[in-house]
């Protein structure tokens, strides 16, 4: 039987960069980044999402050392159940303020209270998944997502390799200096260097530099 914390993979679909939520909670999340990219032409993005047992104890004597932030006691964290996120940016709890109710996502009918970045799914929303998962990134796309790829080829030192007189490395734009820097990590990786940010690709960088 599942718990808190320790939900088999069947019950968990994913949401993006790595992330994953409970399979009707993450339904509902893609359908709300779709609805994001239609209005803004970018995607809602999370810094976590469902948390295992052991991570939920991480973020906990993080918190109890006085060095995390509020973290709920392992085995009671809604992140437990799948079914809260963490906010990347200010814009992306912005862009779920503006459009995020009609999904389940609502800070009004969320826990953590003091936490902007802790939203809690309700359940209310009961449509159709949509039927793409995460976004594949290339040139001419923009996005947190994108953001999160430049700033993982500046620690890698790719992206300044690449586009050394850009004025702003990390823009969430996927101009010519992130394929550049993508092709180069992919290369020195032994990936095909098409510069295009596929799963492979993502999972590369998360693992190396996040």
């Amino acid at each position: 039987m599942s718990s808190n914390g320790n939900l088999p993979a069947s019950a968990l679909a994913p949401i993006g960069n790595g992330y994953y939520m409970e399979r009707n909670a993450a339904a509902a999340f893609n359908a709300m980044c779709v609805a994001a990219r239609k209005r803004w032409g970018r995607s809602i993005s999370v810094r976590s999402a469902y948390r295992t047992y052991s991570q939920q104890v991480y973020f906990w004597n993080l918190y109890r050392s006085g060095r995390g932030n509020l973290a709920a006691y392992p085995g009671t964290s809604n992140h437990g159940w799948g079914l809260a996120i963490d906010c990347y940016s200010q814009w992306d709890r912005w862009a779920i303020d503006q459009i995020g109710s009609p999904f389940g996502f609502s800070k009004r009918t969320s826990d953590a209270p003091s936490e902007w970045w802790h939203i809690k799914w309700n359940g209310s929303w009961h449509g159709t998944a949509p039927p793409s998962g995460p976004r594949v990134l290339k040139l001419g796309m923009s996005g947190t997502d994108v953001e999160e790829v430049q700033i993982y080829l500046v620690r890698g030192g790719y992206l300044h390799k690449a586009d050394r007189t850009h004025p702003k490395a990390i823009d969430g734009s996927f101009g010519p200096g992130t394929k550049a820097g993508v092709q180069h990590f992919q290369r020195d990786n032994h990936m095909t260097a098409d510069g295009v940010v596929g799963p492979a690709t993502i999972a590369a960088l998360r693992r190396k530099y996040k």
